[in-house]
């Protein structure tokens, strides 16, 4: 079978790689070969430096901006960013998973997930990580629309957390584990259904939260931890931490965790603990907040988020303790990625755009930093970097085309003018806003 082969070339364009340290390229041309539906970057440069062959599709991007598609290092699929209902905030662990296993409910949850994967895609974020879902369905839907030949964003997929009996999550998005051994079974059980990380949860959350102090509340011991993790590293695989208190933090990373979900404040042993983990599986840990949570449902009233004052107490210490953790990892050279916790109330699939300004405006990031985060340094992170991240000769040509130059402002993702994944430009229409969101999310 003989392979269908063409060039694209996208010129007259601004191109900023996705490297903190790289100069935007101006009157930039870009060359895109597709192999087979495949598309990887072939070379890029100034017009100067690109010569575009005879009988190539041109692209003329009239000096419109091109960004690496945005990485998002933590999402979950099964929910769409809606605020709580009343209704919903009544039902028991027990009533909601068992809805999620009737024929009915993984039907709506699975077509849930997808459109949500799409609506991800639309707006620029062309690899995610889910980290945390229900019944291993994110995988089913990740490999139903792969093989489907859907043109869909890269998913990396968690299946469902482990947690302790009662603990964040606990039979909605968490399977129970209340010894090493269950936890080394646990992972095992993740390994067979092929997942491609672990995700754990080592503390309290904000949204199960029953007591103010009880959302960091450390809750798998260290020796639960270390089994996890050992028994994931010897699978290769990655292991996430949902921790949001400082003891947590030591205690997940001494235990050799990979990367630390949402974060709180740290000291010595913890800073150096993320830039030399000999326990983790490459050396190193790294840092993925999630601002948008914290955030919105710290500042936008009860009423609304049908968050109780406990809950709304919680997402405040949470929020603060997670900004210091942010801040200091910037100051010490830690290395930091993002991620959206999509599915939260008002934080979106469409909106993970947002988290940057959040990142700049709370965080004290650089425009510059917060496209470094969400690009290259979230691909590091993942182990992905050799295919993703930036946009470079031989990876795969996964990118934004914006109006604006998003260094000055970062309003420029809310609307991509052109996304393409893997050289395919996706219809980008925007059939995903949700308006109880948007009324209040700015």
């Amino acid at each position: 079978m003989n392979e269908q082969k063409e060039v694209c070339a996208f010129i007259n364009c601004n191109i900023i790689d996705g490297r903190f340290e790289s100069n935007m390229i101006n009157e930039g041309v870009m060359l895109v070969e597709n192999v087979d539906g495949i598309g990887k970057i072939k070379s890029l440069g100034n017009k100067m430096e690109v010569g575009i062959p005879k009988d190539c599709k041109v692209f003329d991007l009239k000096n419109k901006y091109v960004v690496p598609g945005l990485i998002d290092a933590h999402v979950h699929l099964f929910g769409d960013g809606n605020p709580f209902t009343e209704e919903g905030v009544k039902r028991t662990p027990d009533e909601n998973l068992e809805f999620m296993k009737s024929s009915l409910g993984k039907y709506l949850l699975e077509e849930n997930m997808k459109k949500n994967a799409m609506a991800a895609l639309h707006a620029g974020v062309t690899t995610f990580r889910s980290v945390g879902d229900p019944l291993y369905y994110d995988i089913e839907v990740k490999n139903e629309m792969k093989n489907g030949g859907q043109i869909g964003p890269d998913m990396l997929c968690a299946g469902p957390m482990i947690c302790i009996t009662g603990g964040h999550g606990y039979k909605l998005v968490s399977e129970a584990s209340d010894s090493p051994w269950e936890g080394r079974k646990k992972v095992r059980e993740h390994v067979y259904k092929g997942t491609d990380l672990i995700k754990i949860a080592s503390t309290g959350g904000v949204t199960d939260s029953r007591k103010i102090g009880e959302a960091g509340r450390v809750q798998m011991t260290y020796d639960e931890i270390a089994a996890v993790c050992d028994e994931a590293h010897r699978a290769g695989l990655l292991v996430a931490s949902h921790c949001q208190s400082t003891r947590g933090l030591k205690e997940a990373l001494r235990a050799g965790v990979d990367t630390i979900e949402h974060g709180a404040s740290m000291d010595d042993e913890i800073i150096e603990l993320f830039k030399h983990n000999p326990k983790s599986l490459r050396g190193y840990s790294a840092l993925i907040p999630t601002f948008a949570p914290a955030i919105y449902t710290s500042e936008i009233s009860t009423e609304y988020t049908k968050l109780d004052d406990v809950q709304f107490a919680n997402g405040r210490i949470i929020r603060d303790e997670m900004t210091k953790g942010f801040k200091t990892a910037i100051d010490e050279g830690i290395k930091v990625g993002l991620g959206t916790d999509a599915a939260m109330p008002f934080v979106t699939h469409y909106n993970t755009w947002r988290e940057l300004q959040l990142q700049v405006k709370y965080g004290g990031a650089l425009n510059a930093q917060a496209i470094y985060f969400a690009t290259k340094s979230n691909s590091e992170i993942l182990g992905i970097d050799k295919e993703v991240g930036t946009l470079e000769p031989g990876k795969f040509a996964d990118f934004v085309i914006l109006d604006g130059n998003p260094l000055e402002d970062l309003n420029c993702f809310e609307k991509p003018l052109m996304v393409v994944k893997r050289g395919n430009i996706i219809d980008n229409t925007r059939e995903y806003i949700i308006p109880e969101v948007e009324k209040f999310v700015k």
